[in-house]
């Protein structure tokens, strides 16, 4: 148990930090890439697949065809826009994300399968 607290206590904390240490620190607005890296890139990772962390998290591998399936364009907003079941999960206007950005962010998600 003490284990598991402790791999889980790091990734919490870093996430926290970055959360309440930056959330005016994401890109101006167009810059998609640049958005994805300040607000999603810790826990998704740069190539979608999960960094170790996000792994922990559960989080989804974007790259996987089964998955991209598994979701609608509609289905990714709302995630972005109110939260997962994933309680881990902050959203993205919490991060100063101007949720206009968001069917771009989804294009870019997409492109990890190809």
């Amino acid at each position: 148990m003490k284990k598991i607290l402790t791999y889980c206590a790091i990734p919490v904390a870093t996430m926290f930090g970055i959360y309440l240490g930056f959330p005016g620190f994401t890109a101006q607005a167009g810059d998609i890439n640049q958005i994805y890296k300040d607000t999603c890139e810790l826990c998704h990772a740069k190539d979608g697949k999960g960094s170790e962390a996000g792994k922990q998290f559960g989080v989804p591998d974007f790259s996987s065809a089964d998955y991209q399936k598994s979701r609608t364009d509609a289905q990714m907003k709302e995630s972005m826009t109110n939260g997962t079941k994933n309680p881990n999960y902050v959203k993205l206007s919490d991060l100063g994300v101007d949720l206009a950005e968001l069917d771009n962010l989804i294009k870019l998600v997409r492109g990890f399968s190809q």
